[in-house]
């Protein structure tokens, strides 16, 4: 007998307060509304715990066997990756930076929901995991999202990964397939994602955005078998990307801190940057036709120094590192909005 990793999913909801589990499942099975949690389709990933065999140091008098371990405190944490798609995206950035509104935009159906960080505690997450078909279910209350990568290449769907930290795990019974509300909107590829640098759009082949809120995953105190408190620290949002440069603009950016400098100068040099995913397909119901969208501006990021390597009769290219900053406490250090079906961020 086997269990095949694929019945396995995974459903995440935003709970109301600190300690109380709410059910991702459709209230009405069959039937989404605004009230319901998000399920996700991932490609490989786990919550599930990490716990250390703690074994005792030698002691004068012993004999040279270990003769004893115990279990140590266990801490839920892991991650999951999955294919980016439009009606979780939302739910995933507002618990990995903390702040959603949605608007209606005129037309039918489609919405608008515009996420941006907070400076204050993220939203604590229930979240329902089933591991393959038969083995096990697990229900976690008080969860955040520590990280959150997306990343796409010129020849290949958008994709992503978020990794998340748990206070509490329970085993479970698997919400039932008609009361899971997956998110099946299209894959978005590729072609049709753009990254633009000071409002142009960099020649870039892949592309990459890191999110990570710096939760620590051993917050251990004494009395207690599981973590104390999910704090976040100082946020880091980075960025990559593989370019094949048209000119040396870029690098007199990063190197001497101006596209227009004949010298290095000491200040770095800073511009907008935007990122832009949109479908091909339309979002159903529209009249006009809307596509799924998600636009990221970030209004002052900074290029990192980096090299220029030659390599044989190789195209140059350049992988370059963009960090975005926030100088005025009153500005966001960045901007999502998401174009979709759903009138609520779950």
């Amino acid at each position: 007998m086997g269990f095949l990793s694929q019945a396995g999913h995974l459903g995440i909801k935003t709970q109301a307060s600190k300690g109380t589990y709410v059910d991702p499942a459709q209230g009405t099975p069959g039937t989404p509304n605004a009230i319901d949690g998000i399920f996700l389709y991932t490609k490989s990933g786990s919550l599930g715990g990490n716990r250390e065999l703690l074994i005792p140091d030698p002691e004068i008098g012993g004999n040279r066997d270990i003769p004893d371990a115990q279990l140590g405190p266990i801490a839920y944490s892991g991650e999951f990756e999955f294919y980016a798609r439009m009606d979780a995206l939302p739910t995933l950035l507002k618990a990995a930076l903390g702040s959603a509104a949605s608007a209606g935009n005129g037309t039918s159906t489609p919405f608008t929901h515009t996420v941006t960080p907070t400076d204050t505690s993220l939203p604590w997450l229930s979240v329902e995991e089933r591991v393959a078909d038969g083995y096990m279910v697990f229900k976690y209350t008080d969860c955040k999202i520590n990280t959150l990568h997306l990343e796409a290449d010129a020849n290949g769907y958008l994709s992503g990964t978020i990794g998340l930290i748990g206070l509490t795990q329970a085993t479970t019974t698997a919400t039932a397939l008609n009361a899971r509300d997956y998110d099946t909107t299209p894959m978005i590829v590729g072609s049709n994602v753009c990254v633009r640098w000071g409002g142009a759009d960099l020649p870039a082949k892949s592309f990459s955005i890191d999110i990570n809120n710096n939760i620590e995953d051993d917050d251990f105190r004494l009395c207690s078998m599981t973590l104390g408190d999910l704090v976040e620290k100082r946020r880091e949002i980075t960025m990559s990307a593989t370019i094949r440069p048209q000119d040396s603009t870029l690098w007199k950016t990063a190197m001497w801190g101006s596209p227009s400098a004949t010298s290095p100068l000491g200040q770095s040099y800073k511009d907008d940057v935007e990122i832009e995913f949109e479908s091909y397909e339309d979002i159903p119901g529209t009249s006009p036709a809307v596509k799924y969208n998600a636009l990221t501006v970030i209004p002052q990021a900074i290029i990192a120094p980096f090299n220029v390597e030659p390599s044989g009769d190789d195209v140059i290219e350049h992988d370059i590192e963009i960090r975005p900053v926030r100088p005025a406490a009153a500005t966001p250090i960045l901007t999502t909005v998401v174009k979709n079906g759903l009138s609520t961020v779950r």
